[in-house]
């Protein structure tokens, strides 16, 4: 999961209603990242950059309105690109803790899952995430959303305007925080999906999922985890073109452990994450340093997949 820390300018414009604001927010990471094994050369340089215009205002009833959009983009290597999630248009209506909203959106499972290990994430938190190594591990994405926030809690279901659906609750209460969240994925397109040492063409599966996170926060601890069940159809994968093979079902899990220490501006992250399809368990451990006025000092190292993976960098709010 990406936390990355963001920063607001406002810019306040007038034209006809009470009041509106043009927000942008803004966040970065830089940094060297190394990869044990890693084809295109084991150590690299990596940068992200992520901006979000919002424009938002409040009827003279309190009804809460906006809309917003992304700049994204980032280099790997020497290689620059935009990310293909840019620009994710989405606007909103609010009233009474009741927000509707349209657009590009993140599926309900987004939040769900184990903290990153180093300034953009050296893979450990995938290894339970993204299983079969994110073939199903994908989360739904969506078009419209309703929640509702009442107290410490929050309900939220989305739609994608076809087939793919999720619905989640979360919630606080004297430091412990959970959430849960199911989701249906259906038609996840493969390019080629391998079985027992025999590979089939372009088909499609349907997952159902269901996440759960769990935190307890005491003193300068946090501890957490995380634990994902997928249901997986593959009745509709094809052998050599032909789609009336039927190789069942399965279900796949992951689930891991975190822990923190924080000491004034200093905080140590622990991170362990294993899955049914995993060959080894990952772990690792960061340590992130505020400087100050929206820059943090971030870096870590990890075991996954058998292999070292580490970085050292900033991230920056704006």
């Amino acid at each position: 999961m990406k936390k990355i820390l963001f920063a607001t300018t406002a810019l306040v414009a007038t034209a006809g209603y009470a009041s509106a604001d043009i927000t942008v927010t803004g966040g970065a990471n830089m940094g060297v990242k190394y990869v044990e094994d890693r084809a295109a050369g084991e150590t690299f340089l990596y940068n992200e950059l992520d901006f979000n215009i919002v424009g938002s205002g409040t009827t003279d009833s309190g009804i809460e309105f906006g809309a917003s959009i992304d700049l994204d983009a980032s280099l790997t290597d020497e290689s620059a690109s935009q990310d293909p999630g840019s620009f994710d248009p989405e606007a909103y209506v609010s009233s009474g803790g009741l927000t509707l909203t349209i657009g590009t959106l993140d599926g309900v499972s987004d939040p769900f899952g184990l903290p990153d290990i180093g300034f953009d994430g050296v893979g450990v938190d995938d290894v339970a995430e993204d299983l079969m190594g994110g073939a199903l591990g994908v989360k739904s994405g969506a078009n419209v959303m309703v929640s509702y926030t009442f107290g410490d809690y929050n309900f939220a279901a989305a739609h994608d305007g076809d087939d793919n659906w999720g619905v989640s609750f979360d919630g606080s209460v004297n430091g412990f925080t959970f959430g849960i969240a199911y989701e249906e994925a259906n038609d996840i397109t493969f390019d080629s999906v391998t079985f027992f040492g025999t590979t089939f063409p372009t088909e499609t599966i349907d997952v159902k999922s269901t996440w759960l996170n769990l935190g307890y926060s005491f003193d300068a601890f946090t501890v957490g985890a995380f634990y994902v069940d997928m249901d997986i159809d593959m009745t509709e994968i094809g052998y050599f073109g032909d789609p009336d093979v039927d190789l069942g079902s399965s279900s796949e899990e992951g689930y891991g452990l975190s822990a923190s220490y924080t000491a004034g501006d200093l905080t140590v992250t622990g991170v362990w994450a294993d899955s049914s399809t995993a060959d080894d368990a990952a772990y690792g451990i960061d340590a992130a340093y505020d400087l100050g006025s929206g820059l943090v000092l971030k870096g870590g190292v990890a075991s996954v997949n058998d292999g070292t993976n580490a970085d050292l960098g900033v991230i920056m709010s704006f």
